[in-house]
């Protein structure tokens, strides 16, 4: 295959793709905006409402589903978008709140929510219960052994 045959290969697809947008048609304002007031009444229509929108609007019953499934995509991916968005603050707004909890534990050797004397009470308390549990262990354990 020569350099030239493959240009002239692109030039064909270029054309079937002009030929295509050639026969696509859009639709006019008034058009999607009767659509649009439809779709808000009803945004999945059943074949008999298809058939009579296109009818009112010049269309065929398939160019009317098509435009409210596209439609409907187009709303679900703005969706989506809107989600995402939120999703970024919230994940920077907690990140940004775990940096500040992080410097906080740095700073200091108690927990930040808590007053000093009771995260040390608390501490001695967690000790304490697990020494006794060793022990309660090393009971039953012995209990258990003895005949």
């Amino acid at each position: 295959m020569e350099f030239g045959d493959h240009q002239e290969g692109g030039s064909d697809s270029q054309q079937q793709l002009q030929e295509r947008r050639k026969r696509q048609r859009r639709h006019t304002p008034e058009q999607v905006q009767k659509l649009e007031e439809s779709y808000k009444k009803y945004d999945h229509p059943n074949e008999i409402q298809c058939a009579q929108l296109g009818r009112e609007l010049g269309l065929e019953t398939k160019q009317v589903r098509s435009w409210f499934q596209n439609h409907r995509t187009q709303i679900r991916i703005e969706h989506e978008r809107l989600e995402n968005r939120f999703l970024r603050w919230e994940n920077m707004s907690l990140r940004s709140e775990i940096m500040a909890v992080r410097e906080a534990l740095k700073n200091s050797a108690t927990c930040p929510n808590c007053a000093p004397k009771d995260c040390i009470d608390q501490q001695e308390l967690n000790r304490e219960n697990a020494r006794l549990k060793v022990g309660l262990l090393h009971c039953t354990t012995s209990f258990q052994d003895e005949p």
